[in-house]
């Protein structure tokens, strides 16, 4: 059989996971036989472990390695599935990633070398000391106390904020100020902030600097504003951090020196909104949009050391015109993440092989996917008819009060996960259940374990541990969670279900 064909004939044959027929995923026993069996969920001691297999079914559009079980249409079998959840089934198009530059190459995917894997151990701080922006979110350490594998969470809104060119008199350079200001003692400048100086090697601090000016456009252009300042000629020279590219993002994403920036002497006229203009010295921090091209860039240069864009608003999904009117046929940013955290044979593996800092990567990326919800859902309010809310939570009587105290107050829905109308719908759902069918039998709790064999096959070759790659973790948790809920809904395997609420957490009856 060609799995590789154009056509999508169904079949009754999975090439890829040993399914089992009816009479051996439930039989009828009586209570001297031998428990039952389904799918390795056991009720006794013998058990059959069932194994999803490994990632081996390719993406027919965009070539991203996934599971069968992750196609469209899960309730058929298809010779040549598609799948939604890397490209769309074709709708996103974006340039893949090249392979990193020496000595990124070498420290990131040799595992032999105790320099190679000491950077790899500490990559978050060698990352934060060429990071162009500051991270403007507090990082909570109190669960990485040794007890379990390190995780990154953060709190509060986080945001990416970007200063002068020069520093003030009498403080040391930051972040994209140690690219101008005393470039001959670079490295020690860098290396200056850190507590743990212990762990970070000069030597290849020196080299990841002299690769980035190099390659990096936006280090390139950091480098000339510095060339002017020591030149002594321009007495009120900004830089200009332009967000608008004139290059197709489908195709291109490596921008070039004139793209990402400009140096202006005097006043400046005119801008786009979402561009950034940093003075010489002075005038505080900036914020930098979460739309802006090099949003991602500026903050993870090891991870995209070519200076490739990031999200960008003005992207059309494919075969369709950049300059299309409708909203609906451009890139979002959930479909730009699900994109980039791929594994695809042909792409650099920059990303993904960059452990914590890899989980620093996706923490922001979420949050961009939130505030990008939530700038929505407040600037669409009366498509929510949230007008209905006015007399409900009103706190005594407002009609004297200031009208500038009483601000305007934003209705998050029902649809919104994690707000107060999701979970109080997931309370009250679940109370209409047990009105209408008595309360639950079963309270069934489902965990993963990362020593499963899909996940150490997928991992082992790439000398990574679980916590290195959460997505993987999270992909073949939801595979074998919706097995399960399949058998105890459809197939029945502990009897006949009156009731079942999908959300998490769940209750069956």
């Amino acid at each position: 059989m060609d799995f590789n064909s154009d056509s999508d004939n169904d079949s009754d044959y999975d090439p890829f996971t040993a399914y089992h027929s009816e009479d051996e995923i439930c039989s009828e026993t009586d209570e001297h036989e031998a428990p039952f069996t389904i799918h390795g969920y056991a009720t006794g001691t013998e058990s059959e472990y069932y194994d999803i297999g490994s990632p081996l079914i390719e993406c027919r559009y965009c070539k991203a390695m996934m599971w069968y079980q992750e196609r469209m249409h899960k309730s058929t079998h298809s010779a040549n599935p598609k799948f939604m959840m890397c490209c769309g089934n074709g709708k996103v198009e974006l340039p893949l990633l090249r392979q990193p530059p020496e000595p990124l190459a070498t420290l990131l995917f040799d595992h032999e070398n105790n320099v190679s894997r000491k950077f790899q151990q500490h990559i978050r701080l060698y990352n934060m000391m060429f990071a162009f922006t500051s991270p403007g979110a507090r990082l909570d350490n109190r669960f990485n106390n040794g007890r379990g594998p390190p995780i990154l969470r953060i709190q509060g809104q986080t945001c990416h904020r970007i200063g002068s060119m020069l520093p003030p008199q009498g403080q040391k350079p930051k972040f994209a100020q140690l690219y101008i200001y005393d470039t001959e003692n670079e490295v020690e400048n860098r290396m200056h902030h850190l507590r743990n100086k212990e762990n970070i090697d000069p030597l290849v601090v020196n080299q990841l600097s002299s690769m980035l000016y190099e390659f990096n456009p936006h280090a390139k252009i950091f480098q000339m504003a510095r060339h002017w300042l020591n030149s002594g000629e321009p007495q009120n020279l900004k830089l200009r951090l332009i967000s608008n590219r004139s290059t197709d993002g489908r195709v291109y994403n490596q921008p070039t020196v004139s793209e990402v920036a400009a140096l202006v002497v005097g006043d400046i006229d005119t801008t786009e909104m979402r561009d950034i203009i940093m003075q010489t010295r002075g005038g505080g921090l900036q914020r930098i949009n979460e739309l802006h091209a090099a949003y991602m860039a500026y903050q993870y240069p090891l991870i995209f050391p070519y200076g490739e864009d990031g999200y960008r608003p003005d992207v059309a999904h494919r075969d369709l015109p950049v300059n299309e009117n409708s909203i609906r046929n451009r890139l979002t940013i959930r479909e730009w993440l699900a994109f980039r955290i791929q594994t695809r044979s042909k792409e650099a593996k920059t990303l993904l092989s960059s452990r914590r800092l890899f989980q620093q990567f996706l923490v922001d990326g979420y949050t961009m996917l939130e505030s990008e919800k939530l700038e929505w859902l407040r600037k669409n309010q009366p498509k929510l008819r949230v007008s209905k809310y006015n007399s409900l939570h009103e706190e005594g009587d407002q009609s004297q009060a200031p009208g500038l105290t009483i601000g305007k107050r934003v209705v998050l829905p029902s649809s919104f996960v994690g707000g107060r109308r999701f979970m109080d719908q997931l309370y009250y759902d679940g109370m209409a259940i047990c009105s209408k069918v008595g309360f639950p039998d079963l309270f069934i709790t489902f965990t993963c374990n990362p020593n499963w064999p899909e996940i150490q096959r997928v991992l082992g070759p790439l000398h990574l541990k679980p916590q290195d790659r959460p997505n993987i973790i999270s992909r073949i948790f939801k595979i074998k969670f919706d097995q399960l809920l399949s058998d105890l809904t459809k197939k029945g395997v502990i009897g006949k279900v009156l009731a079942c609420k999908l959300f998490s957490p769940f209750t069956l009856f």
